[in-house]
């Protein structure tokens, strides 16, 4: 069984998450600037990342994750844009996170 996902899965992955983050911000009715600070960025750094200026790091990816994943209405989207696939819940629960 694969215990890691390549980076070009992560970049998609962390891509898909990057176009829907004004939609999950808004759905947790969350500003960018209290988005970062949970995740330990800055706002600036957020915004970068918001507007495709700066990619979003697999450490940020994670973060979000977990973040969007702890709220039923977010998880939904995040389900259904696909970016927690079935590959990727293995792989988080093999790492043990």
């Amino acid at each position: 069984m694969k215990h890691e996902l390549d980076e070009t899965s992560k970049e998609q992955l962390a891509g898909i998450l990057t176009d829907e983050l004004r939609v999950l911000r808004a759905k947790l009715c969350i500003s960018q600037q209290d988005l970062a600070i949970r995740i330990g960025i800055s706002r600036q750094t957020m915004g970068l990342i918001e507007t495709k200026k700066q990619p979003m790091t697999w450490s940020h990816f994670m973060a979000l994750l977990m973040l969007f994943m702890s709220n039923d209405g977010s998880a939904e989207i995040v389900r259904r844009i696909g970016a927690y696939p079935p590959e990727l819940e293995r792989y988080i629960k093999i790492n043990g996170w």
